[in-house]
């Protein structure tokens, strides 16, 4: 053991003397730039001194998950605006919403201050007590200066409303938005607009519904299209398929260059123009439905990103992939039309994008067709970019002449023109977009030039919307006879995926020695889950159903798995950890029932039953670590969970002869070994990330 001369202390104890010496204002400053909270609780326990310092100054305030806009909580943190300002993450969602998990300060919050109707808007009544929750909101959104993640859905909120009419009255629902007036919501979102920290960015429900294209000054004012250099991107709502938002969105997503994650609806239509080179994970959610048409513009989008891992889309028909599409593939969520689409893409031959995609007008002036191939959007009387969030007004960009000289007559989508527009310079305090080759979207400010033109039209500002490059999953085959690709799946998760159509179609396009995650709703019989078990070897997680369809029984109905075939058909998937679906329970309730009604069945004897088989498999499965439960937990939309719990307690060595029992002694010593002892444990679901394109079906 080694000491220093310095009153016999180590070196490392001399340095955490040295940081709890610290004043207490450079101390907290030391401790704000850790943003994990487990980091935080590391460094709390090393000592009683900084764990003074940490708790709960600082291990309160860097997440904040809340269910609707807590009047007494923002006043807490307009207040204490030097706590507000560590905080990394803000997540709110709707009351009702229990599944992202609540976490708020509590200890430092003054209910006779910050509690006190009048200061913080809740006992005054209609729109004045509302605007001083929004003053709140804002100062505190204002003071998070280290502020990175923003999301905030709110969905499936309604109230009723009582109509009269001439053939008598009726109650209609009615869709209640996050703030009764768009003043409040706009200047929320603005503070969040405004932070260059913010790298993820989410907003769900019926948010912007008083925005559809241009004020009435012809600025595009909504906060939300002036965030940009994002990494995570989620905007779920109808608003953004409105026709005279298109523009806006496009513009922004082409400022985020770097963004990762992206969550949009599949109804928005002008996916097939997007470019983000550094996408990895990508959700396509259907709001309300369309037709086959969306499948298109889709098939073109995922085509043209061949760095996706993670994908979840449900297509309405069949999609016609090209071959080789999706090379990196790692996770998939979709339907059996998006399976057989991957099966039979290294089928046909390579598909190439002979010709720009045609994107619809956003906004149109006649029904005559266009000539000039730009998207246009009505003449304005001076230019503005996107963003008119900073006071300071921009100066005016040089003039640009058109190539051509024409302009267009009715500002209806055509298809682009053989040599676009060039770019003006870009305004040195702005962010640059993305050049032409990786990004699908350019704009042009409005020049002097346009209004004389010899054209009869009036000059409009124009923005050119060209195609991708060609497919860069082309693989360049010669011959359709080449080895297939088989992507390194590792999750799956099919819409009524049986066993026997993921036996045929997955090793057509996925490595089986990679998959991880099964969920798999349908089994044919017990024998093709043993098949399963045999070529997908690497399983740990995998769903059964509770019962399965005899496809050559003389029974016609759903028959459950027997305890027996459980015990004899999970040790097969020799990495297996989790069991997801309740085949166990309902395995239990039919021996328990004994050929009788399973729904008669005594509960507690169902659970002896399964605590029973638990045993056995906790042997035969050494892996092991958690099974589905029979109950369902309300809050978080899932069922509870059984887990696992294995630890080592070392015992005597004992040996049994005969009756009696022999405890082994060595050299006078006790003779000990080390001994295997499970336990179980129901625990309620996890809370879902909301960036988790799968809704935690993985978790």
């Amino acid at each position: 053991m080694s000491f220093t001369s310095n009153g016999g202390k180590r070196p490392q104890e001399e340095a955490d003397a040295a940081l709890v010496q610290l004043p207490h204002e450079l101390l907290f400053e030391i401790i704000s730039l850790l943003s994990s909270t487990t980091d935080l609780l590391s460094l709390a326990l090393t000592c009683s001194s900084l764990y003074s310092h940490v708790v709960p100054y600082h291990t309160e305030y860097r997440v904040l998950r809340i269910r609707t806009l807590h009047p007494t909580l923002f006043a807490h943190l307009a207040r204490r605006t030097d706590l507000t300002r560590n905080i990394r993450e803000v997540h709110i969602s709707e009351k009702h919403n229990y599944t992202r998990g609540d976490r708020m300060p509590r200890s430092l919050v003054d209910l006779k201050v910050d509690g006190d109707p009048r200061l913080n808007g809740s006992g005054i009544y209609g729109t004045d007590g509302e605007r001083i929750q929004a003053l709140n909101v804002c100062k505190a959104l204002r003071c998070m200066t280290r502020l990175e993640s923003f999301t905030w859905e709110w969905n499936g909120v309604y109230t009723t409303e009582q109509t009269h009419g001439h053939y008598g009255s009726a109650r209609k629902r009615v869709v209640v938005r996050p703030m009764s007036e768009p003043r409040f919501e706009d200047a929320i979102l603005a503070e969040v607009a405004r932070k260059p920290t913010v790298k993820e960015f989410g907003v769900s429900g019926p948010f912007g519904m008083h925005v559809n294209g241009p004020s009435a000054d012809n600025k595009f004012e909504y906060p939300v299209w002036h965030v940009s250099n994002l990494t995570s991107l989620n905007l779920t709502g109808d608003t953004f398929l409105r026709t005279g938002n298109i523009l806006p969105l496009c513009i922004m997503l082409s400022r985020s260059p770097n963004l990762e994650c992206l969550t949009i609806p599949l109804e928005f239509k002008h996916l097939s123009i997007l470019l983000l080179p550094n996408l990895k994970r990508v959700n396509l959610p259907l709001l309300s439905g369309s037709s086959t048409d969306v499948d298109e513009s889709a098939r073109v989008f995922v085509e043209n990103h061949p760095g996706i891992e993670e994908l979840s889309w449900y297509p309405i028909g069949t999609p016609r992939l090209g071959r080789g599409v999706l090379p990196r593939l790692r996770k998939l969520r979709g339907n059996m039309g998006l399976m057989r689409a991957l099966a039979e893409s290294d089928d046909r031959e390579e598909v190439q994008l002979s010709q720009p995609a045609i994107v619809p007008a956003v906004a149109s002036q006649s029904s005559q067709p266009s000539t000039s191939g730009l998207l246009t959007v009505g003449p304005r009387k001076k230019n503005k970019r996107l963003s008119v969030i900073p006071e300071a007004e921009e100066a005016e960009p040089e003039n640009v002449e058109d190539d051509d000289g024409d302009e267009d007559d009715d500002g209806e989508a055509t298809p682009p023109a053989p040599s676009p527009m060039p770019l003006p310079e870009e305004d040195e305090h702005e962010h640059e977009p993305p050049s032409p080759s990786s990004s699908s979207v350019q704009y042009a400010p409005y020049s002097s030039e346009f209004a004389s033109s010899p054209s009869s039209q009036p000059a409009s500002p124009m923005i050119t919307i060209s195609a991708p490059p060609s497919t860069p999953t082309s693989l360049q085959l010669s011959s359709p006879a080449t080895s297939r690709l088989l992507r390194p799946l590792e999750s799956l998760d099919i819409q009524c995926l049986s066993a026997s159509a993921l036996l045929s179609l997955g090793p057509m396009f996925m490595d089986r020695t990679a998959l991880r995650e099964l969920l798999m709703p349908n089994l044919g019989s017990p024998d093709e889950l043993r098949e399963v078990a045999r070529v997908f070897k690497e399983v740990r997680l995998v769903h059964i159903p509770g019962v399965y369809l005899p496809q050559e029984d003389e029974s016609p109905h759903p028959t459950s798995l027997s305890v027996d075939e459980i015990v004899e058909i999970l040790p097969m998937f020799e990495q297996l950890e989790v069991v997801r679906g309740n085949a166990l329970w309902r395995a239990a309730r039919r021996a328990v029932a004994g050929g009788e009604d399973e729904m008669d069945a005594d509960g507690n004897e169902v659970k002896n039953k399964v605590h029973e088989v638990l045993g056995v498999l906790a042997r035969v499965c050494p892996g092991l670590k958690e099974v589905d439960h029979c109950d369902w937990y309300e809050r978080r939309g899932g069922f509870k969970r059984v887990v696992v719990q294995r630890t080592l307690v070392e015992m005597p060595k004992v040996a049994s002869e005969s009756e009696s029992v022999i405890v082994h002694m060595e050299d006078g010593e006790l003779d000990v070994e080390e001994v295997e002892v499970v336990s179980y444990s129901v625990r309620k679901p996890v809370a879902r990330e909301y960036f988790d394109i799968f809704d935690g079906a993985f978790n």
